[in-house]
């Protein structure tokens, strides 16, 4: 079977470090390009750590294309408290060797969709998108489906209510909510069932490559931040869900869902209403709802012994 053709749009991030490594190891993805926005960090960090984490890996095959800078809605905030400074941890980086297309992100996701039929994975604010359906409709036709991570059915990560890709830029994911192409939902109730803990971290450790170093030293502080907030070390996975959808597509438990987003509201802002009626259940629009993490655990692990060990 051919690897799917694969656009990730992100905003790196820690747990984005994550679900690229684990794509750019997987043979079922022809990952294409590296789309960056505004998110986690600015859109200029978390474009050169997308050039930093295609150094990493060695992949200069691989595009990269600058995005928005500011939400549809207007600058909202970061995650820079939970991601570093920097956005990874801030550890300390060589300049990356992969160098940034002078195409932007918009135009790239378009060109490449209208090359051939494309799969999206964003896993940051849907901001890019939305704007991909304003400037160019018709990519809808050129689209096999769009994969994401946002929103939450029961209580967010920023407020009560929203989950933080949806509370960046809400009215963007309503566009891309509304947007006439198959769309599958990856949110925290289901993210949350997928983590890491510190024996993953020592396997990474172990692997002595310069994958696994990075990806443990950008961890830890990650796990630190995690256990003074919620009282425990695990890693959530949060983004990894919408790559290891593509890679596998029967892994997570889906259900047909019809999906609307709260731009407006003092409390509600950002929220996302995901109705489970039965009526919705063929609906082109899905919501993961259950992951064997043990099974994610382990192809993860998999796929990261494949990158080199340190000479």
């Amino acid at each position: 079977m051919a690897a799917t053709r694969l656009i990730i749009d992100t905003d790196p991030g820690v747990d984005d470090a994550v679900a690229i490594v684990l794509a750019l190891a997987s043979p079922e993805l022809e990952v294409l390009a590296l789309t960056t926005v505004v998110g986690n960090v600015d859109v200029e960090k978390t474009t050169l750590n997308a050039r930093r984490l295609l150094t990493l890996t060695g992949r200069e095959d691989v595009l990269v294309g600058r995005g928005c800078a500011t939400p549809i809605g207007g600058a909202s905030g970061t995650a820079a408290e939970v991601h570093g400074q920097d956005g990874l941890g801030d550890l300390s980086w060589s300049e990356p060797t992969v160098g940034e297309a002078s195409e932007d992100a918009v135009e790239m996701i378009y060109r490449l969709a209208k090359e051939a039929p494309l799969t999206l994975a964003a896993i940051g604010p849907l901001t890019n998108l939305a704007t991909l359906l304003q400037r160019h409709p018709d990519v809808v036709e050129h689209i096999e489906r769009v994969v994401i991570m946002g929103g939450a059915s029961f209580e967010g990560n920023v407020t009560a209510a929203a989950e933080f890709n949806i509370w960046v830029d809400p009215e963007a994911a309503a566009i891309v909510f509304a947007g006439n192409w198959k769309l599958d939902i990856m949110p925290l109730d289901l993210t949350h069932q997928a983590f890491l803990n510190d024996d993953d971290l020592s396997y990474l450790r172990n692997l002595k490559s310069e994958v696994g170093d990075r990806l443990a030293a950008m961890l830890e502080p990650y796990a630190k931040f995690h256990e003074e907030w919620v009282g425990n070390r695990d890693l959530i996975m949060h983004d990894a869900m919408a790559i290891y959808e593509v890679i596998n597509p029967s892994a997570i438990k889906k259900s047909g869902v019809k999906a609307e987003v709260e731009t407006g509201g003092v409390l509600s802002r950002g929220a996302t209403w995901l109705s489970r009626s039965f009526h919705h259940a063929e609906s082109s629009t899905r919501v993961g709802v259950e992951v064997d993490n043990e099974n994610f655990v382990k192809l993860l692990r998999e796929r990261l012994a494949t990158y080199p060990s340190r000479v």
